[in-house]
């Protein structure tokens, strides 16, 4: 298990990981007036006692892929809210693409200005943030979609028995 594994650092909206909540919410719970105001010092052991150190290198590429993930939902948001106020000679314009943010992230977050910097760290970054999506993919849920059959068949059945024609087939 190392810091960089996305299981273990699978963040939430305000940038902390699911394991540090869970180790804060212990830390919490068993606070004593003798560690109260060192929760933050006591996760930092606790996650070097779990996951090992983290190094300076580490952070910043944790920073830079929060960045790429939030402006990516930015500009996805921004299009499909041009979208929806179009008109038909209004340019929706379009999201910027993995690279593009990777660039914008090596420059900015990591702060890279040697144009081999910038591209050999736009080429960690494009690869952790697609290998971190691809974690992210939900597997279908079976018995979700066999709930929604069944209380559509139900929903099909009571409208025939009321002669409402029905376009979908059981």
């Amino acid at each position: 298990m190392s810091v960089s594994d996305s299981t273990y650092r699978a963040t939430l909206g305000d940038g902390t990981s699911v394991l540090e909540r869970v180790l804060l919410a212990i830390i919490n719970a068993h606070t004593t007036g003798k560690t109260e105001g060192r929760q933050q010092e006591r996760l930092d052991a606790a996650m070097v006692a779990l996951i090992g150190p983290a190094t300076r290198v580490e952070h910043d590429l944790e920073r830079a892929l929060h960045f790429m993930a939030r402006h990516r939902q930015r500009d996805i948001c921004d299009v499909e809210m041009r979208a929806l106020r179009s008109c038909s000679v209004a340019t929706i314009g379009t999201a910027q693409t993995v690279p593009e943010l990777a660039n914008l992230a090596a420059r900015e977050v990591m702060g890279c200005t040697r144009a081999t910097d910038v591209q050999e760290t736009a080429r960690v970054l494009c690869e952790m943030f697609r290998r971190r999506d691809k974690v992210n993919d939900v597997e279908p849920d079976h018995v979700r979609e066999a709930l929604e059959r069944e209380a559509m068949r139900r929903i099909l059945d009571e409208l025939a028995e009321w002669d409402v024609p029905s376009i979908i087939s059981n």
